[in-house]
């Protein structure tokens, strides 16, 4: 009972949180959206860099066999699978007509966003990622038969090494860091709306 009462005593000592100004709140949530959409801008324009590079190599390059442009073709098409998401995503993410006329739908939205990046970021990056990895290793049987053993050996490795690196480090700190920007818009919210209940 006594160890009751200590408690009881540290839970009533606690002040309430401080009170926050909802246009601090508003200005970090609009600060934190753009970056987190420009990063997805940025993306857009990368990945719409590399597609424009790898169709440009598929035309001028004289592949001599069959494999080589099934790999091209699907690695092509990762690409754009990977540009329309972002895309998508994009404008969901820059859409600000929830957040000033129903905050609560917004917070709603804004979890609901945050699983969809979720499921984007490990499911369907594995499957993403399975796609890239047989249209590598169809484009390396043309490399096998134009180059020795040891290059295209070395070449499967620093490819199968970029894979596992990206997977396995690179993916799950993006996965974090992105998470993270929208957990601090979705908290930043819910403690405004608390504050005004």
């Amino acid at each position: 009972m006594k160890d009751f009462d200590a408690l009881k005593n540290i839970w009533q000592g606690q002040g309430e949180l401080p009170k926050i100004n909802h246009d601090d709140v508003l200005r970090q949530v609009s600060k934190t959206k753009k970056s987190f959409s420009n990063k997805l801008l940025l993306e857009v324009i990368a990945m719409g860099i590399a597609i424009a590079i790898f169709v440009l190599i598929w035309l001028i390059t004289p592949f001599r066999m069959w494999t080589t442009h099934l790999a091209m073709i699907i690695l092509i098409l990762c690409c754009l699978y990977y540009l329309f998401i972002q895309i998508r995503d994009y404008m969901r993410i820059n859409d600000s007509s929830l957040l000033l006329s129903q905050p609560d739908d917004y917070i709603d939205y804004l979890k609901k966003y945050k699983q969809s990046r979720y499921r984007l970021n490990t499911h369907k990056y594995t499957v993403y990622t399975m796609f890239l990895g047989v249209a590598f290793l169809l484009y390396y049987i043309e490399i096998a038969f134009l180059a020795s053993f040891w290059i295209t050996a070395l070449g499967v490795s620093a490819t199968a090494i970029w894979f596992l690196v990206c997977y396995f480090f690179i993916m799950r700190r993006y996965m974090r860091k992105e998470e993270a920007k929208l957990e601090e818009m979705i908290d930043n919210l819910v403690r405004l709306k608390k504050q005004f209940e």
